[in-house]
């Protein structure tokens, strides 16, 4: 009997401190929670070949302890700008995965930054798609005007690459942006 007394004190001391210890995971119990649904439209401007141009878009995100939205959002805009001789009409639409953190997302006025980076079209009349990529950092900040409601200004700068056209390069279609954003969904949950 003493020869198995100590084996079953082990696994029964060991057995008691097995449920308090927990795997840590990127989401889950200990990891990031889901705290929150948002999404909306976005309007702003952007430099196409040395001029300015609107866009239009949106995002939807899954919010993660109150502070980072992971998601999807897509902007699109059209512009004119002359090659040869002749006004050229360009249309570039781009979306793809979205990345946001809102520091203290809880404060009326607050902090917020935003990562977009996917693929696109950049659309000349008669010619064939050119198909692009496109990376877009950008920084700015966000009211709180209602629960379900959140407006932002932000600015950054769109990358493009992969353009195969003559005209514009790569270069002449990046451009700084700034644009307003209307985010609608909830937050629930403590961080």
């Amino acid at each position: 009997m003493k020869k198995h007394t100590f084996p079953v004190l082990t696994l029964l001391l060991f057995s008691t401190l097995l449920p308090a210890q927990r795997d840590e995971t990127l989401i889950g119990k200990t990891g990031l929670k889901l705290t929150g649904l948002w999404g909306g439209p976005n309007i702003g401007m952007a430099g196409f070949d040395g001029d300015s141009h609107g866009m239009t878009g949106g995002s939807f995100g899954l919010e993660f302890s109150k502070s980072l939205l992971l998601g999807f959002g897509g902007l699109s805009g059209t512009a004119s700008t002359m090659y040869n001789g002749q006004f050229r009409k360009y249309e570039i639409d781009y979306g793809g995965f979205m990345v946001g953190y809102a520091y203290k997302s809880y404060k009326v006025i607050h902090p917020r930054v935003s990562f977009l980076m996917g693929s696109g079209n950049l659309k000349i009349k008669g010619e064939p798609d050119d198909a692009i990529f496109v990376v877009q950092p950008s920084a700015g900040a966000e009211v709180n005007l209602f629960r379900w409601f959140r407006m932002g200004l932000e600015g950054g700068y769109r990358f493009v690459s992969n353009t195969s056209l003559p005209k514009p390069s790569d270069g002449e279609v990046s451009a700084p942006f700034a644009q307003l954003s209307f985010r609608f969904g909830w937050s629930w949950g403590r961080e």
